[in-house]
């Protein structure tokens, strides 16, 4: 990084941020100054920790090669199977196969609250006289592995559906209480509701049919 031209840094850094970084030439020029300031080593030590990085970098390189390939086959395998979940934009083949394979045959569940129970996408109750406590913690007592696919696809489909991201943004405005966290599993309990109807009426998802 140290020896790397200041514009080439500068572009990797923009391709890697994207939209999300700002000013990707400030960033480069901090990030150079701080490389030249740090990890001062002997010339012998130098080699041994230049061989370290390159082979953690390689190892690295190999997981994303792995996971690249396990994701191609979670999308084969899931192309198989009778579903519609992932026509809901934001839900792709991974998190898609998850819920399913969790949520197992639709048919024993009687109804979309019976799945969210078994998500422990349920509050326990925290009242004192006419006292209702808004930070109400979760249940967690279902599964787990539901619960995390449900509250993750939720993240991503409320920032791709106008319907999704409208519910979010008014439960987040009334929350007293942790309002990012709350508005989520808020959210995720909806889409919970959606995704019971696809599987037990076998449609595609359509905005206008599910509104909030």
């Amino acid at each position: 990084m140290a020896t790397t031209p200041l514009a080439t840094l500068a572009e990797e850094i923009a391709q890697i941020g994207g939209a999300a970084l700002k000013a990707p030439d400030d960033i480069a020029q901090t990030l150079q100054r701080l490389a030249h300031k740090a990890f001062r080593l002997r010339p012998k030590e130098s080699e041994a920790r230049q061989f370290s990085l390159v082979m953690h970098w390689d190892t690295i390189r190999l997981l994303e090669s792995q996971m690249r390939q396990l994701d191609k086959a979670i999308a084969r395998d899931l192309a198989a199977i009778p579903q519609t979940v992932t026509a809901i934009d934001g839900i792709g083949p991974v998190f898609g196969a998850g819920i399913v394979a969790e949520i197992g045959p639709i048919s024993r569940f009687p109804s979309d609250d019976a799945v969210a129970k078994y998500a422990g996408l349920t509050w326990r109750a925290h009242q004192s006289g006419t006292f209702d406590a808004d930070d109400r913690p979760l249940t967690r007592s279902g599964n787990a592995y539901l619960r995390y696919y449900l509250i993750e696809a939720a993240d991503r489909v409320r920032v791709r559906d106008p319907e999704f991201e409208a519910f979010y943004i008014r439960k987040y405005r009334g929350a007293t209480h942790h309002p990012h966290k709350r508005a989520l599993v808020l959210t995720a309990r909806k889409l919970t509701g959606v995704i019971y109807g696809l599987l037990t009426r076998g449609q595609l998802y359509d905005g206008r049919r599910f509104g909030s």
